[in-house]
């Protein structure tokens, strides 16, 4: 849902940077060109952060060709060539659900929300709907199966979402869904 005033925007905004631990500061400065020394500073570690400086250390065991990948689709993000800011990074959780490399794509998320915090709650809200396509693609489960399981298991999506920060524990939840989904379709 999009923000219903600029103040209501700045205040999430805020919000998400906190949430993915960034730092505010408010300095008072003597002089103009003082304050744009510092508006230079906050400049260049944004881009730091958006280039990942440091990132691939918060989230270990990303090979350096994943690191790489969430990289680039990071540095695409904005790209006229999808319809979404987040395009390129959505398409490489996609690649890497297809690669079967889970913890990649956690990885993705966790270094993407990071990267572009304001960003962190509209990737984490397409996180249900690409396991559930991963899962009918390459756990065999039924689209009609995922339907009727999804139903009973109405907590299943958070569930997906507060998971998705810690890779080995994604993995397990999404394998554990899978099983959970074969052994509720077996007895329904």
């Amino acid at each position: 849902m999009a923000d219903r005033t600029v103040v209501q925007r700045v205040k999430n905004q805020r919000d998400a940077r906190l949430l993915e631990g960034w730092q505010e500061v408010r300095v008072w400065v003597p002089s103009e060109k003082d304050a744009e020394d510092i508006r230079n500073i906050a400049a260049s570690r944004r881009a730091k952060a958006e280039a990942l400086d440091g990132l691939s250390k918060e989230v270990p065991k990303v090979s350096s060709q994943t690191e790489a990948r969430i990289a680039q689709a990071i540095a695409e993000h904005g790209s006229a060539a999808y319809n979404t800011p987040s395009g390129a990074v959505l398409d490489l959780m996609t690649e890497l659900a297809a690669e079967d490399d889970l913890q990649g794509f956690s990885r993705a998320v966790v270094i993407l929300a990071r990267a572009k915090p304001t960003n962190a709650k509209f990737v984490l809200a397409r996180v249900p709907a690409k396991i559930s396509n991963f899962v009918i693609q390459h756990r065999g489960i039924a689209a009609s199966d995922l339907m009727k399981w999804a139903d009973a298991n109405p907590q299943w999506p958070e569930d997906l979402k507060r998971s998705v920060r810690d890779p080995e524990q994604f993995e397990r939840i999404v394998e554990a869904m899978a099983e959970s989904i074969k052994v509720f379709a077996k007895s329904h």
